[in-house]
């Protein structure tokens, strides 16, 4: 696309009284990006759904900013994808209203349209920390990419599970690219590009609001087969996720917990509505026939039972008192019939083998 064709789509995309409905009400008006950006106040005035935003669409034009933008791109090796590319992804193109402008920082590939988004709650527990670590760690080790919103909990988790395995993973933010947030996942931001993307419909000085993130959910959906929603209270910002690929026409996966737990309500409602209940990788994976010859999932039944077979009796006994959810030392000597010397020596060798792992206060939980 000529670099006149992206100033235009960037200036429209960028002006304050453009939202997406408004910028795909002028598309659908305009022969093209240029006369939209050169449009008369009158001319705008006069479009059913426009009138209140014309003064302030004109007010705002400044193509000054517009270059800045474009040269900010090139500085940063942000590409800028548009709906009228080849290159913009064919199932975000098929969403009702889909974000007329991408920025994309890594590489975005065709296939990647293939992957699966995992959201869940920012405040999660150690069982939604471990199911979301285990099960993108299957799907993309299995090449199937692994979408998220990289925000603090369960998107990050997913992330990084999802590159430690080798696996592609896409990161959409509800921000531009001036602002990471959370600030602490700039560094996992890098990794991300470097084994895939980050991407967003949002200029570069776009700061984090309250109305950036759910439009940004969208496209996380958008972007992908279905969403698998990990862990999520009734509040939850990735039940919009859920809905948004929904209304979609995508699948919704939803992992069960504690039915006890705040933050599984959400998820408990999803299953309560249709959603399909998630316990491993080969139940998402199932629902794609025209994938499924060319993931070859492990048999995790199988490995289960060779993990069993490599453990001596002591070593069984303290591993089926552990869960995901933490258990204090002195409830495992409770629970058991060893002294706190042989179970510290036990779980000394379970360690070792990387199948369980202390937190903070002398707790202990399945690390697998």
């Amino acid at each position: 696309m000529c670099e006149d064709s992206t100033k235009y789509w960037i200036g429209i995309n960028m002006n304050p009284a453009t939202t997406p409905a408004r910028f795909h009400l002028l598309l659908n008006y305009f022969p093209s990006v240029e006369a939209i950006w050169k449009a008369s106040q009158e001319k705008l005035e006069s479009l059913d759904g426009f009138q209140e935003a014309a003064a302030e669409f004109c007010n705002a034009r400044n193509e000054e900013e517009v270059n800045e933008e474009l040269e900010r791109c090139r500085e940063l090796n942000v590409d800028v994808i548009t709906l009228e590319d080849e290159d913009y992804p064919d199932s975000l193109r098929a969403i009702d209203k889909p974000p007329p402008v991408l920025y994309v920082k890594g590489n975005y590939e065709k296939d990647d349209q293939l992957g699966v988004a995992m959201v869940g709650t920012r405040k999660n527990t150690n069982y939604g920390k471990k199911v979301a670590k285990k099960l993108a760690g299957q799907l993309t080790s299995e090449g199937l990419t692994l979408v998220s919103g990289m925000a603090r909990g369960i998107d990050t988790y997913s992330h990084k599970s999802a590159l430690e395995s080798g696996g592609r993973t896409v990161a959409v933010m509800g921000t531009g690219f001036g602002y990471t947030y959370p600030k602490s996942n700039a560094s996992l931001m890098r990794k991300i590009t470097r084994n895939g993307a980050v991407i967003t419909e949002f200029p570069f000085e776009q700061r984090p609001t309250k109305w950036t993130f759910p439009q940004r959910n969208r496209v996380i959906s958008g972007l992908t087969r279905g969403t698998i929603v990990v862990e999520a209270p009734e509040s939850s910002g990735a039940l919009i996720t859920a809905h948004d690929a929904l209304s979609q026409g995508r699948e919704v996966f939803a992992v069960p917990g504690d039915v006890r737990k705040p933050t599984m309500k959400g998820t408990h409602g999803l299953i309560k509505d249709g959603a399909k209940l998630v316990e491993d990788a080969s139940d998402v994976v199932e629902e794609f026939k025209d994938i499924q010859a060319t993931l070859p999932f492990d048999d995790d039944e199988e490995e289960d039972e060779d993990l069993e077979s490599s453990l001596n009796h002591d070593q069984k006994e303290v591993y089926s008192r552990l869960d995901y959810e933490p258990i204090h030392f002195n409830d495992l000597v409770a629970c058991t019939d060893f002294s706190a010397a042989r179970l510290s020596h036990i779980i000394f060798q379970l360690e070792m083998e990387n199948l369980v792992e202390q937190l903070e206060g002398n707790k202990w939980v399945k690390a697998k």
